[in-house]
């Protein structure tokens, strides 16, 4: 059995007849959409896309920040001067 991520859904057939319905659902949580009970995708809001995507590119910014950690007293200090 699929894991449904969320605890709203919606019927394809439902999301075919009526789609802006089913987006103004979403608010701040996302919604699976399910063909034949099985989940299809999901639809997310405005709002949680960003915020999603806002800690995917935190993730990115710290996995790199610790790859670079070990490097770091290889680095030379520099005035703004210098700049």
């Amino acid at each position: 059995m699929d894991t449904l991520l969320t605890s709203r859904s919606i019927g394809i057939s439902d999301l075919r007849d009526a789609p802006a319905r089913a987006f103004a659902q979403a608010e701040d949580e996302a919604i699976v959409v399910l063909n034949h009970n099985k989940p299809v995708g999901y639809i997310l809001s405005n709002a949680m896309m960003a915020r999603l995507l806002d800690q995917l590119s935190d993730r990115l910014i710290a996995d790199r920040a610790a790859a670079r950690l070990p490097s770091l007293h290889k680095a030379r200090k520099i005035t703004l001067y210098d700049l």
